[in-house]
C-alpha cells in the first residue's frame, strides 16, 4: 500500500492532478490533497502518506518549509517540489531538505508519473529490505543455538575465517568466547550399552547430557558446544577466567559421568584435551580428541581421557582441501560456480605444493572430484552414463585431471545457465500473457506481481534484463495498439475504448493517446 498526498493552494489544479494521471499504474493506492501547509500537517498526522507532492509557493506555509517539518517528523517520507519557478535557491533549498525531485510546472503526466513511479520502487525496495532486516535479526534470535552449533562445526572442521569476521560473528551469536582466549575441548560420546533407548530416543538423550554438562561447567567456566558430524558433543570451554587448574575439569568429567549414568542410565566416556589460544588450536585439538576415541576408546565405554601437551601431532596424508569447507560437492549444488573453480584451483595448487608426482593423491583427487560430479548429476535427474561417468577412467597426469575436471564443470554451468534462461523466459512470458488477458483491468506492477508470487522490483527489473524495455512501456504499448484497433475496427465510443484499455478515465486517455500519436482519438477515427 502507498498513499500520496498533493498540496498546493490552487485547487483546481490538484483537482486536476488527482483526476487525470493513472495512479495506479505507478502502484499509489490511496490519494489524498490538501491546499495549505497546515492543512497537509493533519493529513500526515492522520493518514501518514509514504509520498508527498508540494508546491513551493503557497501563503502561510511554504513547500520549503512544510518538507522541513516532515523531514523531522517523520525522515522516511518521501518529499517532491512543484513549482511555477525555475530559480536555483529553491532547487538548493530543497535538495537541502532532502527533496527526491524538483519538478517545474505545467509539469506533464509522464514526467510527474514516471517521478512518481521511481518513488513508490524505491519505497518498495526499502519496505523489502527493512523487512528483510526485521526477519533476518528475529531469525538470529530464534536460531541461535543452530547457528552457534554450525559456527562450532565450521571452525572444527578446519573452515579458516578472517580474524575480523570470525570476532563479528561471536559477538553476533551472543558466544561467551573471543579471538585470543585460552580454551580446552571437551569431546563427550554417548554410549547405550544395555540399549535401553531406541534410536530415535537418542536425540534426546544427546540434549539431556548437553544440559547437564552446561549446568556443571557454567559454575567454573564460560562454554559453548555443538554435535559434530559423529555425533559427538563438543564442548569449548574458555579458561581465560576461569580456573587454570588442569585437573579441574578431569573433576568435572568424572561428574558428569555419575550424573548421567544415576539420571539416564546411560555412560559416556570424555576425551579432555589440552588448553590452547582460539582460534588457531581449535582444528588440531578436535582431530586428537577423535582420533583418540578411534585409537585409545574403540569399543570400551564409561572413561575419561585426558590429552597430554606435548604429544606430537601425527603426521597427514590427505589432500586437506578436498574436506575442508566449502566441500566442492555442496558448491555445485548451490550453483556456485565461480566458487568451485577457486576450489578446484586450491585444491590442485595442495597437490603441487604437497604431493607433486604422487599418483596416490592424484586418484584421491579424482575419486572425491567424480563422486562430487557423480551425485550432482543424480540430483539433477541425469544419468551418469550422459556425462562418461559410469565407468572408471584412468587418469594420467595432473594436467589432465584438471582438464576433465574444468571441461566437467563448464558443462554442467551452461546446462544449468541454460535452463535458467529458459525459466525467465516462461516468467516473463506468464507476465506477457497475464498483461493482455488482463489490459482492461487494473494491471499495475503489484497484481503482476502478485500473480507470479515475486517481489514488484524483482519483476521489474527481470522484465528489463530479459526483454530490454521496461514493464510501463509494454503496457503502455500494447494499451495504444489495442486502441487504434479498436478505433479502426469497432463503433465503441471513445469512452469505451478507453475502458477497455484500462484507462478509468477518458480524459487521461485521450492525452496519453494524443501525446503518443500527436492526435486526439476522434481525430485518429476521421
Amino acid at each position: 500500500m502507498v498513499k500520496l498526498l498533493i498540496v498546493d493552494d490552487e485547487e483546481h489544479l490538484v483537482e486536476s492532478m488527482i483526476a487525470s494521471v493513472a495512479w495506479e499504474e505507478a502502484g499509489v493506492t490511496e490519494l489524498f490533497s490538501a491546499y495549505s501547509g497546515r492543512q497537509a500537517l493533519d493529513i500526515i498526522d492522520n493518514e501518514a502518506p509514504d509520498i508527498v507532492i508540494t508546491d513551493v509557493r503557497m501563503p502561510g506555509m511554504s513547500g520549503i518549509d512544510l518538507i522541513r517539518t516532515i523531514k523531522g517528523k517523520r525522515p522516511h517520507t518521501v518529499c517532491m517540489l512543484l513549482t511555477g519557478h525555475a530559480e536555483f535557491e529553491y532547487a538548493q533549498e530543497g535538495l537541502r531538505q532532502k527533496a527526491s525531485h524538483y519538478l517545474l510546472k505545467p509539469v506533464k503526466d509522464a514526467e510527474l508519473l514516471a517521478a512518481v513511479k521511481e518513488a513508490v520502487e524505491a519505497l518498495l525496495t526499502e519496505r523489502e529490505q527493512m523487512r528483510e532486516f526485521v526477519h533476518s535479526q528475529a531469525m538470529v534470535h530464534r536460531n541461535l543455538p543452530s547457528l552457534r552449533s554450525n559456527l562450532l562445526n565450521n571452525l572444527i572442521q578446519g573452515r579458516s575465517w578472517p580474524e575480523r569476521k570470525l570476532a563479528e560473528q561471536l559477538q553476533l551469536f551472543d558466544i561467551p568466547v573471543r579471538v585470543g582466549d585460552t580454551v580446552s575441548l571437551l569431546l563427550i560420546r554417548i554410549e547405550d550399552r544395555d540399549q535401553r533407548y531406541r534410536s530415535s530416543d537418542m536425540m534426546v538423550m544427546g540434549f539431556a547430557v548437553t544440559n547437564i554438562t552446561e549446568e556443571l561447567l557454567d559454575d567454573h567456566y564460560k562454554s559453548w558446544n555443538c554435535e559434530d558430524l559423529y555425533g559427538h558433543i563438543l564442548f569449548v570451554a574458555n579458561r581465560s577466567n576461569g580456573i587454570q587448574d588442569e585437573r579441574n575439569l578431569e573433576r568435572l568429567a568424572d561428574e558428569m559421568r555419575r550424573i548421567v549414568h544415576r539420571l539416564l542410565h546411560l555412560t559416556i566416556s570424555v576425551i579432555l584435551s589440552p588448553s590452547g589460544t582460539f582460534p588457531a588450536c581449535v582444528e588440531d585439538l578436535y582431530q586428537r580428541c577423535v582420533a583418540t576415541v578411534r585409537s585409545q576408546i574403540g569399543n570400551d565405554n564409561d572413561l575419561v581421557v585426558r590429552l597430554s601437551g606435548d604429544v606430537a601431532k601425527p603426521a597427514s596424508h590427505v589432500v586437506a582441501s578436498l574436506y575442508t569447507p566449502p566441500l566442492f560437492a555442496h558448491l555445485l549444488e548451490a550453483g556456485n560456480w565461480d566458487a568451485a573453480r577457486e576450489k578446484l584451483q586450491e585444491i590442485f595448487r595442495e597437490w603441487r605444493a604437497k604431493y607433486s608426482g604422487s599418483k596416490e593423491h592424484l586418484s584421491e583427487i579424482h575419486y572425491s572430484m567424480r563422486a562430487a560430479f557423480s551425485y550432482f548429476v543424480h540430483k539433477s535427474g541425469s544419468l551418469l552414463a550422459d556425462y562418461g561417468l559410469q565407468n572408471e577412467a584412468e587418469i594420467k597426469g595432473l594436467g589432465e585431471l584438471e582438464y576433465w575436471a574444468k571441461s566437467m564443470l563448464d558443462r554442467l554451468q551452461g546446462e544449468m545457465n541454460t535452463e535458467l534462461s529458459e525459466s525467465r523466459h516462461s516468467l516473463v512470458a506468464q507476465i506477457q500473457q497475464f498483461i493482455q488477458e488482463h489490459l482492461s483491468e487494473d494491471v499495475s506492477l503489484q497484481a503482476i506481481a502478485n500473480h507470479v508470487y515475486m517481489h514488484p522490483t524483482h519483476v521489474s527489473k527481470l522484465f528489463k534484463r530479459e526483454t530490454g524495455q521496461n514493464l510501463s512501456d509494454y503496457l503502455l504499448r500494447l494499451r495504444m495498439e489495442k486502441a487504434v484497433y479498436l478505433l479502426k475496427e469497432s463503433r465503441y465510443k471513445i469512452y469505451e475504448i478507453a475502458g477497455l484499455t484500462g484507462y478509468k478515465n477518458p480524459t487521461y486517455f485521450i492525452k496519453v493517446f494524443k501525446e503518443q500519436f500527436g492526435v486526439t482519438p476522434q481525430e485518429f477515427r476521421e
